[in-house]
């Protein structure tokens, strides 16, 4: 086969076989469906059907099985999510708490939300716990602990920026497959930081699942390691050219993640090539400081159409939006354009920019706590909901999951489209 069969449907290689499906309760002769026709279909189903259907004859568990069949599906996933209004979303509320002193206990939901009403239902859930030091515990405390995740193919990172365990909380989680990966630890940050990033190279047809971590040494200088989802270990690839934004968001578009950068030489941005595995400058918008130093509220995120968002605080509670088309980087040069600025309802602390809907709506997280949308046309701010008080969260549609709202909760909220990627080697 070519390193470019996924483009050949799975039924394809095995035309001579046909399905006999058997009427439930009947004795009729069975219907003969080709193959083809069958993956069509199924290729249209949600993952939870697909994953149902898998025990119906082996020649479908064998074409659900194949890493091609993963590979279209995703294809037909990403289709219909451009089409969806509004975006699906994936709410992640976590919290924990110290039943001893040398320990951490907590949970992390995986919520999906339709984008409108004030509804979620619960796709997978993820206990844990590790021990840490009183100092540490109380660090988490103030809320420093998970960051905002990462999320690519329909797979989500999720890792911990707990100082004491700098690298040791980390997990690729699919919500759909409900399967998890834990990524062993790193090498350790002099300062207990890191900055992670989440990517795919999909160059040889098959797609390669990289985790991308760049960690400060005690000389100062700042090494970087990439981790492929199914295999061993880290292993270590070119430094970076300065240091990146620990915690921030790292789009990762078109095979290339993107970092803020917190020192010169680089005008305050970084360009990481998944595929090759290096660094390479890349120009911020001109509304980044001269000195090549972000602001301090400055994230960035993807929108649709492969656009990368710069997005900060300009002052009060203004926040501003920048983009670019990330294919132009590889064409005559990024141009950045000031996409708009948005008023909103009052001054906040964190303020993340997370999908935006085919109208040109905005979506926004505000202090893990709210989502809003923010209509461009009509230039005014709508919410959507408050996560703390008017969200109901779901087992399934009829059984309600409790949660203790005495918790300090927070809540990231993803774009998301469901897979059927493995979170092992695809």
């Amino acid at each position: 086969m070519g390193d470019h069969d996924d483009d050949v449907p799975v039924a394809k290689r095995r035309r001579r076989l046909c399905v006999q499906v058997q009427p439930a309760g009947a004795g009729a002769a069975a219907a003969g469906i080709p193959e083809d026709i069958v993956e069509e279909i199924i290729l249209r189903l949600p993952v939870k059907s697909v994953l149902r259907f898998r025990s119906v004859c082996k020649s479908w568990r064998a074409m659900v099985a194949d890493p091609c069949f993963a590979r279209l599906q995703l294809r037909h996933s990403t289709a219909a999510e451009r089409r969806r209004h509004p975006p699906s979303m994936l709410v992640l509320p976590w919290w924990g708490w110290r039943p001893q002193r040398q320990q951490m206990q907590g949970t992390i939901g995986f919520f999906r939300y339709p984008g409108h009403g004030a509804a979620a239902e619960l796709a997978h859930v993820r206990a844990w716990w590790s021990p840490t030091s009183h100092a540490a515990a109380a660090d988490w405390d103030d809320g420093a602990d998970w960051e905002l995740p990462l999320q690519c193919n329909g797979l989500v990172l999720v890792f911990s920026m707990e100082k004491s365990l700098s690298s040791s909380l980390m997990f690729v989680c699919n919500p759909a497959t409900k399967k998890l990966a834990v990524v062993p630890p790193g090498t350790p940050d002099a300062h207990g930081n890191q900055s992670v990033g989440f990517g795919a190279d999909e160059s040889t047809g098959k797609i390669d699942m990289k985790v991308v971590r760049c960690f400060a040494r005690s000389d100062e200088s700042v090494g970087c390691e990439v981790f492929s989802l199914g295999s061993p270990a880290w292993r270590p690839v070119a430094d970076s050219p300065c240091p990146v934004r620990a915690g921030a968001a790292s789009p990762c578009i078109l095979g290339a993640i993107y970092w803020i950068t917190t020192a010169a030489p680089t005008p305050g941005m970084l360009r990481f090539d998944v595929r090759r595995e290096v660094f390479d400058d890349f120009p911020s918008p001109p509304c980044v400081h001269h000195d090549g130093t972000s602001p301090a509220t400055a994230t960035l995120t993807e929108l649709s159409g492969n656009k990368l968002c710069y997005a900060h605080v300009v002052a009060g509670h203004t926040v501003e939006l920048w983009t670019m088309a990330a294919a132009s980087a590889a064409d005559d040069g990024p141009r950045w354009s000031r996409h708009c600025a948005v008023e909103l309802w009052r001054p906040t602390q964190l303020v993340v920019p997370f999908a935006d809907d085919r109208h040109g709506g905005i979506f926004f997280n505000l202090d893990l706590a709210v989502i809003d949308r923010y209509d461009t046309q009509r230039q005014v701010v709508e919410r959507v909901v408050d996560m703390n008080k008017e969200m109901t969260y779901f087992h399934s549609r009829d059984k309600q999951y409790y949660i203790n709202r005495g918790f300090r909760w927070m809540h990231h909220v993803i774009q998301y489209r469901e897979s059927l990627v493995s979170v092992k080697a695809n």
